[in-house]
């Protein structure tokens, strides 16, 4: 059908259609929306009805939105995303004459689907908003049904909004000619001294500003307002712009996107490839992801950012692991469910958790006064206090590892109560309250569980109801920590762990890393394997993961000191780490797959050969792991899972 024949079309069921029709939202789309798009040209297996979308907004606020209708340019439902979006529909009852609401709420789909338009009618009214690449929506349409009638309207309707045209956009052209814009704007604004004098009033004046969990760093360019997390209490941030194009936008990112987003490369050059939020466009441009929102910004801004949040960032780490250290929560793996988080120490039967709750319901704090009346039932979890000091709360989680033998893991928990002198600022005074007469940490409740209550749970109810003391204790599943602490380490074979946990964390990095993080590692390492007896086992696997990395490294120049696999030995696998040394030595950066090789390597030669240290070399690989060590460990619990 040719392009006039689709647009009288178009023009003729305009002419026909009768709102009168429409009582209901759920009219308003199958007899006005979907009909419209149809005639527009929009295939159906290219729309999706109720596009459900996850946003964040405002900190730690989670709203579940549903949009009516998503058009993508494809019919295929696995490629329908952001980069394939076109334009949303959303429809309104009949009588609903205020547009506003969910005006911005379509412009507020936009920051994540990056749509080409915005379509908002109730049936008869009808705007749409064209979105303009790093720039405020403009509306093009703000008309109805009667006014469409008209030829001419309908005409330009059609020819603005059918699926022939835009499907046919391509949005990366207007991401470049956004870019170009925005350098030729900034080519401008520099070649006027007075104005750079004007607008430089404007800046922001740099400072540092700390007030309990409330932190702000302040330069030139950039402004951070962040709420610090307080245990299991989320933070948020607010960055904010004084350049003259993004004045007044305030870009608000939570806890997931901090972590998830921003931690990752901290004190990094921006063109290193290091973080993930930025994408070079330029040699004076980058694109910057930030939650939902992307800007362009120039090299000068940038450089203002990245130390706003390395700033931010550091604090936020801070915060996290000071709590976690106070509490020993580190030998516990992290679990959430039904808004809870915790730490799993162990588990039993439910049988005996049935018991450890009955128990607890008995020695009520407020019923007596030996020494075992401290508990106070909240619930399915117990807390255990005297009325004065709340000592810890354990909750139960089902196990789903065992299926048949239903069993309970038991989970530590700071409830809201540990968190009213941090909310009153009290930061020091909450550190002090640790131990066993205030706050337990989970290292001392799993003990207290283990040697005390549950001792005292059987031996109580072992006689009462006839239970075997020995069939309630041996269905205790006690997690254990395998890991030797690295202080203690004397044995090189007990660095395996540290070293495994380093490299799942670099097989996901998948981003560049600062080299100044593994200068120490590579070297002393090396240094560290260096004396292995050359009849090790798996000459060839050694041999073949370092030539992957000398054939990353240089593809062209590799013939001239690559490793030669036919006749290699252990003594030209040690010449390849050194000059791996050499290389990171001189490199501002590395690629996490190298340095991912370069541990599995370390770990088969400890595992598999016969190494000869000395003191000192075990010494100096134990002081360049740590730092490493604790930074994945970090990540990959904190960060990775908020991706």
């Amino acid at each position: 059908m040719s392009n006039s024949a689709s647009i009288n079309h178009f023009i003729k069921w305009i002419q026909s259609f009768d709102n009168r029709l429409l009582k209901n939202e759920d009219d308003v789309e199958k007899k006005f929306a979907v009909p419209m798009f149809q005639y527009l040209g929009y295939p159906e297996r290219c729309r999706q009805s109720k596009y459900p979308l996850k946003i964040y907004n405002s900190g730690t606020q989670e709203r579940n939105l549903k949009i009516a209708q998503i058009y993508f340019s494809t019919d295929n439902i696995k490629q329908q995303n952001a980069d394939t979006s076109l334009i949303s529909v959303i429809c309104l009852e009949p009588n609903t004459t205020n547009f506003q609401e969910a005006i911005e709420q379509a412009k507020f789909y936009n920051k994540s689907l990056k749509l080409l338009f915005l379509f908002v009618t109730n049936g008869y009214k009808i705007n749409v908003f064209k979105c303009l690449y790093y720039q405020k929506e403009e509306i093009i349409f703000d008309t109805n049904t009667d006014l469409l009638i008209n030829i001419n309207l309908a005409s330009e309707f059609y020819n603005q909004l059918s699926f022939t045209l835009l499907k046919n956009i391509d949005k990366n052209i207007n991401t470049n000619l956004a870019l170009t814009k925005y350098i030729n704007l900034e080519k401008a604004l520099t070649s006027y001294p007075d104005l750079q004098n004007i607008l430089s009033k404007s800046e922001f004046e740099p400072s540092i500003i700390r007030e309990g969990n409330h932190f702000m760093m302040i330069k030139p360019k950039i402004l951070i307002e962040c709420h610090l997390p307080k245990l299991f209490v989320e933070g948020n941030c607010q960055i904010q712009f004084s350049s003259l194009i993004l004045r007044g936008l305030k870009i608000d990112l939570n806890h997931r996107d901090i972590l998830g987003k921003l931690m990752i490369g901290l004190d990094t050059q921006p063109d290193w490839g290091c973080r993930r939020f930025l994408k070079k466009l330029g040699n004076n441009a980058f694109e910057v992801y930030l939650g939902q929102v992307s800007v362009i910004l120039s090299k000068l801004e940038i450089t203002d950012l990245c130390l706003c949040v390395d700033a931010v960032c550091q604090e936020y780490k801070k915060f996290i692991i000071g709590f976690e250290n106070i509490l020993e929560t580190w030998d516990f793996e992290l679990v959430k469910f039904t808004n809870i988080c915790g730490f799993s120490l162990f588990s039993v039967e439910s049988k005996l958790w049935e018991l450890m709750q009955r128990f607890a319901n008995e020695f009520n704090y407020a019923q007596g006064k030996s020494e075992w009346h401290l508990f106070h039932q909240e619930g399915l979890s117990i807390r255990v206090s005297r009325g004065i000091s709340d000592h810890a709360f354990i909750l139960s989680k089902a196990d789903s590892n065992y299926s048949e033998n239903k069993r309970i893991n038991i989970v530590y928990q700071i409830n809201a109560v540990h968190l009213q002198s941090l909310e009153r600022g009290e930061f020091t005074s909450w550190q002090q309250d640790i131990g066993p007469q205030g706050t337990w940490t989970a290292k001392y409740t799993k003990q207290w569980l283990l040697e005390k209550y549950i001792p005292k749970v059987i031996d109580y109810y072992s006689n009462k109801f006839q239970l075997s003391e020995a069939e309630l204790n041996k269905n205790i599943i006690n997690y254990q920590i395998n890991c030797t602490p690295i202080e203690q380490v004397n044995d090189i074979k007990e660095l395996v762990p540290y070293l495994r946990d380093i490299q799942s964390w670099l097989h996901i990095y998948m981003v560049n890393i600062a080299a100044s993080l593994l200068r120490p590692y590579y070297q002393a390492f090396t240094d560290l394997v260096r004396n292995t007896d050359s009849a090790i086992a798996g000459i060839d696997y050694i041999t073949g993961t370092l030539h992957r990395i000398e054939w990353g490294n240089d593809q062209e120049g590799i013939s001239s000191y690559s490793i030669n696999r036919k006749n290699s030995n252990f003594k030209d696998a040690i010449r390849t780490l050194d000059r791996q040394v050499a290389r990171i030595n001189n490199s501002k950066f590395e690629n996490s797959l190298q340095a991912d090789l370069i541990t599995r390597t370390f770990i088969w030669i400890i595992e598999h050969g016969k190494v000869r240290f000395s003191q000192s070399q075990l010494n100096a690989a134990k002081q360049a792991l740590l730092p490493l060590w604790e930074q994945s460990r970090f990540e990959i619990r904190h960060v990775y899972p908020n991706r």
